[in-house]
């Protein structure tokens, strides 16, 4: 009984100690340093050129017959090794990619023999800014494309395309990855993908845009019972007697959007049944078991259905495709996705640095990074992948000033350090411009994910900053790990194809600590800081948030620090909370328990950083532990600022809640220039006699910057800017912004 005594007055001490000390903001600095390369004083310079030869010596001038670059990638990497095996020189070697297109039918893979030394990298670089295209795909030309002359096939076009759609057999010119889709599947089911002109071609869907709905369902079903559901529109019944259809959608919840195959169609009952079943059936899991009549989808790969410019469909049966140019063959670029790998692969690999290259036109990621170190990706372009951009684990790496869009998946997924010892990895991701992301996996497809593919491993110590991250249908960031900084980054207008979701998200983890997100802007997007059931351990300062759908939102997680930022909304709420973890029973959830007995929470490390974390299992973690809402700036016509959504007890705990110091106006604080866009503060500005030591905010300094790698800027409709750029059909007007 005295030992429960004292722990209860432990506990007590350490929440009164939390909310009666004076607040200090945090102004930790990741333990990071660039890598600063210049490839012109490398000592060794080899060459590599599309008109080279691999028995030539790698010089630069090009000799016909005699001697001059090499044509490959792998004979570069040889001459490297024999190099290496003699003598690095000081100040390493350079391989020089001249222009023009290399077509790779494998990863292009490097191992710790290919690396260099700390003062003498290896640097494979685009010679003098030249246009080098790594393709993990083949280009078609004219003469592979005819005209469609089937009867039978002219007679299944949609009026609108008669006499415009052409077509190309994948079976006589050699292209693989032309099998079935799966019965279920939420990528992009495992097929290649056709791009002209640089950009990616739809596959033919019904609706052209946006959804239609289900009218009810008739069988929620499960994983062993395919579901079943009438529709309400016409249009399907012209797709009766098709054995190759399928609807995509979002069957249960606004988070999940599997495809599923469809077994039949029946015109007289208006029902469509599936052909596999999904774990927790179809239909709104809020509304069971006839569903809401809103849940969305549509149907894709659809002959019937190529109805713009773009759009096209593979017949499974027969392996031809048929499509609608956008434009004149015969001038087009053309490619199709071939190589499922990465197209780059280091493993074990140190002091390497990629630089301007162009990576596209491949099924799976651009370049991938395992047990790295020292390594650099810089102003490199990634885009038409149908995978992510880079793939990086190690230590003391940096993405810097790429370009990455039109990927299949996400962008960035970085990790690195030790979590149990807190060691942070010096890794960083900074002035890079992501966007149109997602194509094929819009769940959980984030511009930089902290989460990784492979659980075990760690991200501590990453560094995120001067990203401009827009048009994708999730998340900007999703985050994790611990010690982490996220800041200066301009997000908007993601998020326009999901629910439950945050500029910056992240989901179910008492062991995220000292995740610092600060001076980012954040507008015109759905979702803005949201730690998801139970998430922690984020201070979240000096930023702007701006647009109906923006704000911050705890979803029941303790630790959360929410101050000094501005906040511009026509309505209120701006910041809520919720105390679902007790309903939900984190308490005892195996992840969130799991995650903190990992780390040993009572020993050092830990209990030294993060002192709270001792207590943290006897202190109710369900409940959204000390939260603090206090010195922002919140600038709303209507409403209230906050949305507490608690139980009566938990509302008056002071444990758990501090709304103070809050500066809450219908008017313009004083801004430079609110209608221009400018949202710095005027010197002026009554924010700063509001609230003591409010942040002078440099607005200018967030996102993009000119550097040797990015020579310039992109434009307002290259930065997603534009006002017919909006994602959003209709004005949204929706001030829901949580979970």
């Amino acid at each position: 009984m005295i030992k429960r005594i004292i722990l209860i007055l432990v506990i007590m001490s350490h929440f009164f100690t939390a909310f009666t000390q004076p607040f200090t903001p945090i102004t930790y600095t990741p333990n990071f340093k660039q890598i600063d390369i210049d490839a012109d004083r490398c000592p060794i310079q080899l060459f590599v050129s599309p008109s080279g030869n691999d028995s030539w010596s790698g010089n630069k001038g090009l000799i016909v017959g005699k001697d001059g670059p090499f044509l490959t990638l792998e004979r570069a990497r040889e001459e490297v090794r024999k190099l290496k095996h003699k003598h690095l020189q000081k100040g390493g070697i350079a391989i020089n990619l001249m222009s023009g297109i290399y077509s790779l039918d494998k990863s292009f893979e490097l191992t710790a023999d290919d690396g260099g030394t700390e003062g003498s990298p290896v640097v494979y670089r685009a010679w003098k800014d030249e246009d080098v295209r790594l393709l993990g795909g083949r280009k078609l030309t004219a003469k592979e494309i005819q005209p469609v002359s089937n009867p039978t096939i002219i007679a299944r076009i949609n009026p609108l395309a008669k006499g415009k759609v052409f077509q190309f057999d994948t079976k006589a010119l050699g292209i693989n990855h032309t099998a079935n889709f799966p019965d279920v599947f939420s990528d992009g089911g495992g097929i290649f993908e056709l791009f002209f002109n640089g950009k990616r071609l739809p596959l033919s869907r019904w609706p052209d845009d946006g959804y239609t709905t289900m009218k009810e369902v008739v069988t929620v079903g499960d994983n062993k019972t395919p579901g079943a559901f009438i529709y309400q529109d016409s249009v399907p019944v012209r797709w009766a007697g098709n054995n190759n259809i399928w609807l995509k959608g979002f069957w249960r919840v606004g988070w999940e959007n599997p495809a599923i195959k469809v077994s039949n169609i029946d015109k007289t009952t208006k029902q469509i049944t599936f052909k596999a079943g999904l774990q927790a059936g179809i239909g709104s899991k809020y509304n069971r078991p006839k569903g809401s009549g809103k849940e969305q989808w549509y149907a894709i790969n659809l002959l019937e259905e190529i109805t713009k410019p773009g759009e096209w469909a593979i017949d499974f049966n027969t392996g031809i495709v048929y499509f609608w140019p956008p434009s004149d063959i015969n001038n087009a670029d053309i490619m199709v996705s071939q190589m499922e790998q990465p197209i780059i692969t280091a493993n074990n690999v140190s002091n390497i640095a990629f630089i301007g290259l162009k990576l596209e036109a491949s099924l799976g990621d651009g370049m991938v990074f395992t047990k790295s170190n020292l390594n650099l990706v810089a102003g490199c372009t990634f885009r038409n992948l149908g995978g992510r951009g880079v793939v990086l684990d190690g230590y003391n790496s940096g993405i810097q000033s790429c370009d990455m869009y039109g990927l299949g998946r996400g962008c960035v997924v970085i990790s690195g350090g030790n979590k149990k010892q807190l060691t942070e990895s010096g890794n960083y991701v900074i002035n890079n411009h992501l966007h149109d992301y997602g194509a094929l996996k819009s769940q959980y497809s984030a511009a930089v994910d902290l989460y990784s593919d492979n659980k075990n491993q760690d991200a501590v110590g990453i560094y995120v900053a001067h990203n401009l991250i827009h048009h994708a249908p999730r998340d900007g960031v999703l985050f994790a790990g611990q010690k982490n900084v996220f800041e200066y980054n301009e997000i908007h207008r993601c998020a326009y194809a999901s629910a439950d979701v945050g500029a910056f998200y992240s989901w179910l983890d008492w062991t995220i600590r000292g995740v610092v997100i600060r001076y980012n802007f954040i507008h015109n997007t759905v979702g803005g800081v949201n730690p998801d059931d139970g998430s922690s351990g984020t201070f979240v300062y000096g930023n702007i948030f701006a647009g109906n759908r923006t704000g911050v939102w705890i979803a029941s997680g303790p630790d959360h620090t929410i101050q000094n930022n501005i906040f511009i909304k026509n309505t209120g709420p701006v910041f809520g909370m919720d105390d679902r973890g007790k309903g939900r029973g984190y308490a005892t959830n195996k992840k969130l328990l799991g995650g903190i007995n990992d780390i040993h929470p009572t020993s050092a490390p830990w209990s030294v950083t993060f002192p709270e974390m001792p207590t943290l299992l006897e202190s109710h973690p369900e409940l959204p532990l000390r939260t603090k809402f206090s010195g922002n700036v919140v600038w709303i016509k209507s409403g209230e600022a906050t949305s507490i959504k608690m139980g009566k007890e938990n509302k008056v705990d002071t444990n758990l809640i501090r709304l103070e110091g809050n500066f809450v106006t219908d008017k313009d604080p004083g801004f430079m220039d609110a209608n221009g866009g400018n949202l710095g503060l005027k010197v002026n500005s009554p924010v700063f006699e509001k609230i003591k030591n409010f942040p002078k905010i440099k607005f200018d300094n967030i996102g993009l910057y000119k550097d040797k790698y990015r020579k310039k800027l992109p434009t307002p409709e290259e930065s997603g800017r534009l006002p017919e750029q909006n994602p959003w059909k209709d004005n949204d007007t929706d001030t829901y912004f949580g979970t």
